[in-house]
């Protein structure tokens, strides 16, 4: 993706969950049996679907955002908070309740979640009857996901949009984020997703864990033969490391200084950013730089997203 592309006014459906953060700050993370105090809690719409898409937002790049909402209280709080983003709600699942995410952060911004993943994690191929595929030219899909009983489902599904799409001769391209708990992600499914040839977009420490490499020039070369596509591992303070197919090269993207208030939310927003100026045109390079800047902004904030 070294040289530019023409622009695409075509939808990215953005996959995946919509939910509530409970921020909690703590001054340290607890030990078994001890007690921590804390000032509040804040609620927070975020999930990974969300952020990238409040990033394609942001970005003025056309997106469907694909979460279905259940019932409860936390959904009651993301349907708002949708109709505050003017993003529509995608599906209704009346027979389940939201779950959440607390995440509790201490005094070193770093960041701890309890998850509990209940109708806004799942995946169901009617719910897609109303998209036209031919104003689609992007996927996003994450791994948290990927650990779900309808998982298998939604890769199938995507499997048989990929045929489709080549059957009739138009571009779909595929974005995955592996998400911390790759190593949750059944093997057999693992090969399904690398038949996507996905643009693989994660952090240091889950390349690592994927290829069991330790350094980032080989972990970022076995990811790529692994989908045969571009590579877009962040790597901290340090920015951003790319495997580009086409070159069959890696190289280092530099970081944008911040004063980081909360990280939670900042990698979804990198991606969101990567997949906007890709299909703007940009290259891989200045894609990965413009996301380094805006992921840098999110973390100078309390929310997941700008």
């Amino acid at each position: 993706m070294k040289t530019a592309a023409k622009k695409s006014a075509k939808k990215t459906l953005v996959i995946g969950s919509t939910c509530v953060d409970v921020i909690i700050r703590v001054p340290k993370f607890p030990a078994p049996g001890q007690d921590v105090n804390t000032d509040g809690s804040k609620w927070s719409l975020g999930g990974t679907a969300f952020n990238v898409a409040k990033a394609l937002q942001k970005a003025k790049s056309p997106f469907v955002l694909c979460s279905p909402v259940g019932t409860g209280i936390y959904a009651e709080f993301v349907e708002r908070e949708l109709k505050r983003n003017k993003i529509p709600v995608f599906a209704k699942i009346k027979s389940q309740e939201n779950g959440a995410c607390w995440c509790l952060v201490n005094a070193k911004n770093e960041h701890a979640f309890i998850c509990a993943h209940k109708a806004e994690y799942l995946f169901d191929k009617k719910f897609y009857k109303k998209i036209n595929f031919k104003q689609v030219d992007s996927v996003y899909f994450c791994g948290l996901e990927m650990e779900e009983k309808t998982s298998e489902a939604q890769i199938d599904f995507l499997l048989e949009q990929k045929a489709l799409a080549a059957q009739e001769g138009r571009p779909l391209n595929f974005f995955f984020d592996p998400s911390a708990r790759i190593s949750f992600i059944k093997k057999s499914l693992l090969k399904k997703i690398w038949r996507l040839k996905p643009i693989l977009h994660l952090n240091q420490k889950e390349a690592f864990s994927i290829t069991g490499l330790n350094t980032i020039p080989s972990a970022a070369a076995a990811l790529f033969r692994l989908t045969k596509n571009d590579v877009i591992m962040t790597t901290g303070k340090s920015g951003s490391y790319i495997f580009e197919a086409a070159e069959q090269r890696g190289q280092k993207v530099p970081g944008v200084a911040a004063k980081v208030v909360n990280t939670i939310g900042c990698g979804d927003a990198h991606l969101g950013v990567c997949v906007a100026r890709v299909k703007a045109g940009d290259s891989l390079f200045d894609a990965v730089m413009k996301a380094n800047k805006f992921a840098a902004r999110v973390a100078e904030t309390e929310k997941a997203s700008l």
